[in-house]
């Protein structure tokens, strides 16, 4: 990939966002060299295991098949992104999602068919690390990448934990084992896998994919937690040359 399309990338993801004072983040990538290791079996993993299971679940699942199971874990989620929403004081976005899981669940087939978004409903994700950080709690926070699971804050994974164990669709809605919990997790997380595995091509042609990955990530986090804002990163450790 040549410089200029290295630029324009660049311009594209600067584009994206503008100035705030808002700083969700620790400027300094204090876990780097263990960041690298596990960015680098993940991207392993991915290129022997993922890429040929999803390629592999593409080929075989229907795309309408495959959207219905998107929309079905959506769904599933938005009982823990109302509960978000009200703690973070959003109670027209928390009463929204309400709605949306309401007539999801009773006229999308439990869903499996997402009638919300186009009534004017649509999906806005949160989560409780972004309720920490509205609640001022790690206001700054580090960077990790944590095995399977890709790029995290420090204050994300501790509220991914929280959440996790609280999460009320399966402690009031589903009322699932542990394994059932556990299993839904899996499936979930295998579909937003493969959401994403044809951008892992892209990242491949960067210059240093780690560094790509990681600012792309603060700007797209960024976005979610200053709502539609975010501080512009430096990249003073990426190379377009």
């Amino acid at each position: 990939m040549n410089k200029n399309l290295h630029s324009i990338l660049f311009t594209i993801l600067i584009s994206l966002s503008f100035q705030t004072n808002a700083q969700p983040f620790n400027s300094e990538d204090r876990f780097e060299n263990f960041n690298r290791s596990i960015f680098a079996f993940n991207m392993g993993f991915h290129d022997y295991i993922g890429e040929p299971v999803t390629h592999a679940y593409k080929k075989g699942v229907p795309k309408p098949a495959q959207t219905a199971v998107s929309n079905f874990f959506i769904n599933l989620r938005m009982p823990l992104n109302m509960t978000n929403n009200f703690l973070q004081g959003n109670f027209e976005k928390g009463l929204g999602d309400f709605m949306r899981f309401s007539v999801n669940t009773v006229f999308g087939l439990g869903g499996l068919l997402d009638i919300a978004t186009p009534a004017g409903l649509p999906y806005e994700k949160t989560d409780f690390g972004h309720t920490l950080y509205k609640w001022g709690v790690w206001e700054e926070s580090s960077f990790v990448m944590v095995p399977f699971l890709g790029a995290y804050t420090v204050r994300d994974l501790f509220g991914k934990g929280v959440e996790y164990s609280q999460d009320p669709t399966f402690s009031y809605i589903i009322q699932t084992t542990t394994q059932g919990h556990i299993a839904f997790s899996i499936a979930d997380g295998f579909d937003s896998y493969v959401q994403v595995t044809d951008l892992v091509d892209l990242l491949k042609t960067m210059p240093d994919p780690y560094v790509f990955y990681r600012e792309s990530y603060f700007q797209q986090r960024g976005r979610m937690l200053n709502n539609g804002v975010t501080m512009i990163q430096p990249l003073d450790d990426f190379d377009f040359d």
